[in-house]
């Protein structure tokens, strides 16, 4: 009778897709149990806690006071409860992340729970999050009948740089601000479009330089 109730256990798990079978042990070892954490307390009071976020360089930093994290990296913030052991607080399969921004009534600061394998896209999207890239002042000096100047201004669209356009055939100011820039600098402002990056002009539309000139850090990356 055993082996003939092995023999349909055998059959049904064929039938259920299964392509072994195998005989079950009672040395098996028992699954193991999943760990519910709870999310830790954060607050100014705290000094039990490391922060870890990025940089405007994107480097992982650490920090043991919310003091000491720049208020444009507060957004998401990996918090490691020092007072629980690694078992205790789920290391091995999630982290806590946590938006340091703003206080909720009681002194708190919002959090949630996250699979540790998501930290760094985590991180990584909340660079953004927390307030705009840092760029220079930039002006497009554009014409209406212009297509690189379409190409041009829908790519610092897609930057997301802010700037500030004039068109040079609508506006004979503008043609004329440009004209005396581009002279005192040495450079041939007889075509569009022309750029007014902090102060420095630019002729023509070249991703890379742009984005080198408008956000001068971010581009120093090795």
């Amino acid at each position: 009778m055993r082996i003939r109730r092995e023999g349909l256990l055998c059959g049904f798990l064929f039938l259920a897709g299964l392509t072994s079978c195998q005989k079950s042990s009672k040395n098996e070892d028992p699954p193991q149990k999943i760990v519910e954490t709870q999310l830790s307390r954060v607050d100014d009071t705290r000094s039990d806690l490391l922060f870890r976020y990025l940089d405007e360089d994107h480097n992982l930093k650490s920090a043991t006071q919310i003091s000491e994290i720049p208020e444009e990296a507060r957004a998401k913030v990996q918090v490691i409860d020092l007072s629980l052991s690694p078992e205790a607080r789920g290391a091995n399969a999630e982290v806590q992340i946590f938006d340091l921004r703003q206080k909720r009534e009681d002194g708190t600061y919002a959090g949630r729970k996250v699979p540790r394998a998501e930290l760094e896209s985590e991180l990584f999207s909340a660079e953004r999050a927390a307030a705009p890239l840092p760029q220079l002042p930039v002006t497009l000096y554009a014409a209406s009948w212009c297509g690189v100047c379409r190409k041009a201004r829908a790519f610092l669209k897609a930057q997301g740089i802010a700037f500030t356009e004039k068109d040079v055939e609508k506006d004979p100011g503008a043609a004329r601000e440009i004209a005396e820039k581009a002279a005192k600098q040495g450079i041939d402002a007889s075509g569009v479009p022309m750029f007014d990056i902090g102060g420095k002009i630019y002729g023509g539309f070249d991703e890379k330089m742009l984005l080198s000139a408008i956000r001068p850090k971010r581009n120093q990356q090795p």
